[in-house]
This record gives structure tokens, C-alpha cells and sequence, in this order.
């Protein structure tokens, strides 16, 4: 009987283990799904741009002042923003490393990116990408690319995907009315 006891034991633990050990790769996808971007090396590369415009700074600039074309649509947007950080370079190496860091974004190569507007003219291309979690984004980024220059803008905040919509809804209907 003891036997049997200290077989089922081992059997148990082999089996935990292997349960744990299988579980490990979804556990750790789900984790990672989280799209992070290391920004901090960008401080040093020559010819980029760093700007950082703090949640204090924010909240210090009249509401007013940040609707843009005074679109009711995205003054939602502008009051769920905590922080914006923009990064820019017209050099063409510089280009380049901010490229190769904003990939994942721009590849979007996670489930938690989602393009929520692209717009191609002659001056060059603007995406807007959310990280989303659920209903809710944590981060938009608008990547402008041009002939010569490269720029991304970080917003970092709350936006609701019905804040979002109706904003790139009356951004694409305001559009085509010109």
C-alpha cells in the first residue's frame, strides 16, 4: 500500500509538473501580449527629437487650447490624455533607429495594436495604432512618415474604443467633404 501511495504521488507531482510546464507558454503569451516599446535609448541617439509633455504640463494648458480643428469628437480624446511623448528626425540614420523601434507598433505585431486609421496624400502617411485592452486604450500612437522626416507621438492615457471611433468617424467624414 505504502508502494502504491508513494507511485501516486510521484505520479501526481510528474502530472502537476507537466500541467504547470504546458501551462507556462500561454501563461507567459498572455503576459507578453502587452506591447511594451523601449523608448530610453532614444535620448541617445543623435538627431532625434525627444519631447515629453507631463501629466502637470497637461493639466496646466487650457482644454481649449488642445481640440484640434475644434472637433467635439476629439476634445474626448484630448481630455483622456495623462502624457504625450514625440519623437522626431529628419536625419536619415535617425530615421532608421526610430523605425527599428516603433516596429512592433507600426508591424503590429501583437493583439493588443489595432490600426485605427490610416490616411496616404501627397505629403506622406499618418497611422493612428491603439494598444487596446477590452473597450479601452492605454496608448495611441500617430506615426507620421514623410519624405524626410519621421515622427511619432505617444498619448498615454484612457480612451474608450466609442471615444476613438467617433472620433476617426468624424475625422474620415470632415475629410471627404473637402
Amino acid at each position: 500500500m505504502k508502494a502504491y501511495i508513494t507511485h501516486l504521488s510521484r505520479l501526481s507531482i510528474v502530472t502537476l509538473t507537466m500541467l504547470l510546464l504546458m501551462g507556462l507558454p500561454a501563461v507567459a503569451q498572455r503576459g507578453s501580449a502587452r506591447t511594451r516599446i523601449n523608448t530610453s535609448r532614444l535620448m541617445e541617439i543623435k538627431n532625434v527629437d525627444v519631447i515629453y509633455i507631463s501629466p502637470a504640463m497637461l493639466q496646466s494648458v487650457p482644454k481649449a487650447s488642445l481640440k484640434i480643428d475644434g472637433a467635439d469628437a476629439m476634445s474626448g480624446i484630448m481630455d483622456g490624455i495623462t502624457s504625450i511623448h514625440i519623437y522626431t528626425s529628419s536625419d536619415r540614420k535617425a530615421i532608421q533607429e526610430l523605425r527599428r523601434t516603433f516596429a512592433p507598433i507600426t508591424e503590429l505585431r501583437n493583439a493588443d495594436l489595432e490600426q485605427l486609421m490610416y490616411v496616404k496624400n501627397e505629403d506622406g502617411v499618418v497611422n493612428l495604432i491603439g494598444q487596446l485592452q477590452g473597450d479601452n486604450a492605454s496608448e495611441l500612437y500617430m506615426i507620421v512618415t514623410g519624405d524626410d522626416e519621421y515622427t511619432v507621438i505617444n498619448f498615454s492615457g484612457s480612451f474608450s474604443r466609442r471615444q476613438l471611433e467617433k472620433a476617426v468617424t468624424q475625422d474620415n467624414s470632415r475629410r471627404h467633404k473637402r
